[in-house]
């Protein structure tokens, strides 16, 4: 397919609206960890022993479960995924339904205990959907029973002692997480703990399975996301700062203000504004960040049409 000229791509992406997801948590890590008054003050992390404390400060997406032998479709609607935490716990999705557990990790085993409170919705909340339903919406009744299966053998895998092994094909970092029955359930890293510490290069916008060409700022627009809910960095031509909320596999911007007041070339002024539209949208975004190669986002919808995005690089911070 033809690369879409920037207008073109810009159009398109500010075409459409963000969609609703699941709930998360206040502080913006949406990870289920108590995040830090702010980014600098993060105090240092124990690292869990499970598979060389790979599971140590990030998220996890679901990406195969296997039940009696037969490996599950995941269903259109659900996001299934799980963190560790330093204070014995875990949290995540079944599909659609939150959960937070006592929890033990040593080196080749995981287990997963007593049922605890969900932590609390965020006091905010993505831009309701219009360019489509958003996950966690079943599209009728075989859909929904489908999803509450689905839900079902992700439950049952993830209690108990669970045996861990890794793997990295083709680069991807996957856990291999099998229960006393014999089912199995495959883990794919969505972000590692290095992710704050990371400095995000804004490279293009994507539509769907296509994207336009690079922004004409080069390294003058980039993200510095926060533990502490935060975003800052540059448009281009001008600094910003937003809140940044993330729940689980999704996050969403909110409440962006540009903090700087230069003048740019025209071109770059047009992205600057632009993109400031587009994070002022509020859109849900999944987002992809497993290692420090890339990061792409992408607005959530259960039966995507067009999704639009952003496309991230890692860059060195001077």
């Amino acid at each position: 397919m033809p690369l879409l000229s920037l207008a073109a791509a810009v159009t398109a992406l500010l075409a459409v609206a963000g969609c609703g997801g699941a709930p998360g948590r206040n502080d913006g890590s949406g990870d289920g960890h108590s995040a830090p008054a702010t980014a600098s003050a993060a105090p240092a992390k124990k690292r869990p022993a499970g598979t060389g404390g790979l599971l140590s400060g990030g998220v996890w997406a679901v990406r195969h479960v296997t039940s009696d032998g037969h490996e599950e479709n995941l269903p259109p609607e659900a996001r299934p995924w799980i963190a560790l935490h330093d204070d014995g716990t875990a949290t995540g999705d079944y599909g659609c339904t939150p959960f937070r557990v006592k929890a033990e990790v040593k080196a080749a085993s995981l287990t997963l205990g007593e049922d605890l409170e969900p932590l609390p919705a965020p006091s905010a909340s993505p831009a309701a959907p219009v360019g489509g339903p958003g996950p966690c919406r079943p599209d009728g009744p075989d859909a929904e029973k489908e999803l509450t299966g689905f839900e079902k053998k992700v439950k049952e895998v993830l209690k108990g002692r669970i045996a861990l092994s890794k793997e990295s094909p083709y680069g991807e970092t996957l856990v291999h997480l099998k229960d006393e029955r014999g089912d199995f359930l495959t883990l794919a890293q969505a972000r590692g703990e290095n992710f704050f510490a990371t400095r995000w290069k804004l490279g293009a916008v994507t539509v769907y399975d296509d994207y336009g060409p690079d922004f004409a700022a080069g390294d003058r627009l980039y993200f510095d996301f926060h533990e502490n809910g935060e975003v800052s960095g540059r448009l281009g031509c001008n600094d910003f700062t937003a809140g940044a909320t993330f729940s689980g596999l999704h996050v969403f911007f909110r409440d962006p203000v540009l903090t700087t007041h230069r003048t740019c070339g025209k071109q770059v002024m047009e992205e600057e504004a632009s993109v400031l539209a587009t994070l002022k949208k509020s859109l849900n975004y999944a987002y992809w960040a497993e290692g420090n190669t890339s990061l792409l986002l992408h607005d959530d919808l259960a039966f995507p049409a067009i999704e639009s995005g952003f496309m991230f690089s890692p860059m060195p911070r001077r």
